[in-house]
């Protein structure tokens, strides 16, 4: 699949598709899997430099992944945000500090690590999305 054109040109089905993708550590344009080194001395966070199905080139710019850092924030704001909730519901109707500090530190500190690959493939659709790539050359 090739996309073409800007945001408002692309078909909505197209435009969830590229986001799915990016969200389930895929490919936005093509779909394909094996972004991420396996653990390795690189490390299970280390992108390739382009996708190995169709050889997107994920950094097109200097600074690139600043988005990525930005997507993880909103993330892991909404996980911790939730953890919050969920600790608050359960302990109700008296809720301890260690009831609702505890699940809320893990979470701010595992989701970061763990949404991280979600997040830079997510911010590279949305780039796809608003700068699609030229894959002809």
């Amino acid at each position: 699949m090739v996309i073409t054109g800007t945001v408002g040109l692309v078909r909505r089905f197209e435009r969830t598709r590229v986001l799915v993708r990016g969200f389930l550590a895929a490919c936005p344009v093509c779909g394909g899997r094996g972004l991420f080194y396996r653990p390795s001395r690189f490390g299970w966070l280390h992108i390739r430099t382009a996708c190995p199905g169709c050889g997107l080139i994920f950094e097109r710019t200097h600074g690139h992944w600043i988005g990525a850092v930005a997507v993880n924030t909103v993330l892991t704001t909404s996980a911790i945000f939730a953890a919050l909730v969920a600790s608050f519901v359960s302990a109700w109707p008296d809720p301890t500090v260690a009831e609702v500090l505890v699940p809320s530190m893990t979470i701010s500190l595992v989701a970061p690590l763990v949404l991280a690959p979600t997040s830079r493939t997510l911010w590279t659709a949305m780039v796809v999305l608003v700068l699609p790539p030229d894959l002809s050359t």
